[in-house]
């Protein structure tokens, strides 16, 4: 059976995002962050700076939240979810999926680090907060969300009028930006994201306001 090491909300909701959409069978474990269980020897065993997602099967163990969705969806590619290897339209689709952890991801928890982690409980002791950079990755999540919007104004979804496995990437990072109280910025980013809302397999992972 597989197994998904989780903690909602968190990246760890990308990679059930994409288990959902695919039908796939599976358990939840969920690794209690505020507890400390991600420091335990057998959480770090699955995942070297415990943190989650973990996904494991019978036959590997992968974290990393999009490299699970990717290796997912080619798992199962009759369902859509990319298009076939080789072709331009896969080109896209790996850039947007590396787009959304390396450049929007980043720039959301930098932001989320220095200004909104000390009002939550989860907050590592001793941290210092830089609020100069809190809004320095506030500006720096503008650049990107602008650009993503760009790409949007004239289709439904990141590829086009299909729905893909990028848009589990790029979508969690908008969810991300919901939750922080940034995407209300960027209208065209929260219609996209409305529409994905409206997805089962969404609301099964993140509820029906999703986020």
């Amino acid at each position: 059976m597989t197994t998904l090491y989780a903690f909602p909300p968190t990246r760890s909701n990308r990679a059930q995002w994409a288990l959902e959409e695919l039908g796939l069978p599976y358990d939840s474990h969920i690794v209690n962050l505020e507890g400390g269980e991600q420091n335990a020897s057998e959480h770090l065993s699955r995942h070297p700076l415990g943190v989650v997602p973990v996904l494991e099967t019978g036959q590997y163990r992968l974290f990393e939240s999009v490299a699970i969705v990717m290796q997912l969806i080619d798992e199962n590619p009759g369902l859509g979810l990319a298009p076939e290897p080789g072709t331009p339209e896969r080109a896209q689709y790996y850039q947007w999926c590396v787009y959304a952890p390396a450049e929007m991801d980043c720039r959301l928890m930098e932001y989320f680090d220095n200004k909104l982690r000390p009002l939550y409980a989860m907050r590592p002791p001793g941290r210092q907060y830089n609020l100069e950079a809190a809004e320095q990755g506030k500006y720096q999540f503008s650049l990107r969300a602008n650009a993503v919007s760009k790409v949007l104004e004239k289709q439904d979804y990141i590829l086009g009028d299909v729905f893909s496995g990028a848009d589990i990437a790029v979508g969690h990072s908008c969810f991300m930006a919901k939750l922080m109280g940034l995407i209300g910025e960027y209208p065209v980013l929260e219609a996209y994201y409305d529409r994905l809302n409206q997805r089962p397999a969404h609301r099964k992972v993140y509820g029906v306001a999703g986020g």
